[in-house]
């Protein structure tokens, strides 16, 4: 009986996991976040930094979706503001650039549409996703305490 409840624990977790993995970078300094936030939304008037959001993918590809043209006017934009900001922020900014790049390339034909049977996130199915992937694991947690007794 613990065993199969640990089995069950282990899959739930690993469901929500996947369900729920996140933008693993810390943000942006305050300036540097307000340079990509005006350069985005100039471009993309829905252009979110919050990884919640069902516009989050598509905000990313102005910024590492190279040889675009908006990949050149958000860089454009977003550069001639950044370099007004205090140099340990653009640091940051420049040391995760790649990584955020190569989570990107990894992680935006999951939120796509017209890719499989997926339809393109809503706001409200974002928020449903979110929902499930919280009570899968609050169920895992409760599992776990059940199985301690």
């Amino acid at each position: 009986m613990r065993f199969s409840a640990i089995a069950i624990i282990s899959a739930v977790v690993a469901v929500a996991s996947a369900q729920t993995e996140g933008y693993p970078f810390t943000p942006n300094g305050e300036c540097v976040a307000a340079c990509l936030v005006k350069a985005g939304t100039g471009l993309f008037p829905n252009f979110s930094s919050d990884p919640n959001s069902p516009y989050f993918i598509e905000s990313l590809s102005y910024a590492h979706d190279r040889g675009t043209p908006k990949y050149t006017a958000f860089m454009t934009a977003s550069g001639m503001c950044i370099g007004g900001c205090p140099k340990e922020e653009q640091d940051h900014y420049l040391a995760d650039n790649e990584a955020k790049s190569d989570w990107y390339a990894a992680n935006k034909d999951t939120y796509q549409s017209g890719s499989g049977d997926s339809p393109a996130p809503t706001p409200e199915s974002a928020a449903s996703s979110a929902v499930v992937a919280k009570g899968l694991v609050g169920a895992a947690a409760l599992m776990g305490a059940i199985a301690l007794f």
